[in-house]
């Protein structure tokens, strides 16, 4: 069984992470719908992970197409 998230960045950007229930092994295995993954010990932390690496690709793809469309980055 596994819990899926939507994240909204302040842009108005949408992406998804997934958090499973506790494995065999009492961890918590997350994912991104950017092919990011991990585990944690706790559900909670395996929230903030997915959240901190999903924030991080959306962040990149943005960048790609902006570079892609030949607008400018202001950073």
């Amino acid at each position: 069984m596994s819990q899926s998230f939507t994240f909204i960045d302040v842009a108005g950007n949408r992406a998804q992470y997934t958090v499973s229930e506790k494995d065999q092994h009492d961890n918590f295995h997350w994912s991104t719908e950017y092919g990011d993954h991990g585990v944690a010990s706790q559900f909670a932390e395996a929230q903030y992970r997915a959240r901190t690496v999903l924030k991080g690709s959306m962040e990149a793809s943005r960048r790609s197409d902006e570079v892609r469309a030949g607008k400018p980055s202001f950073r």
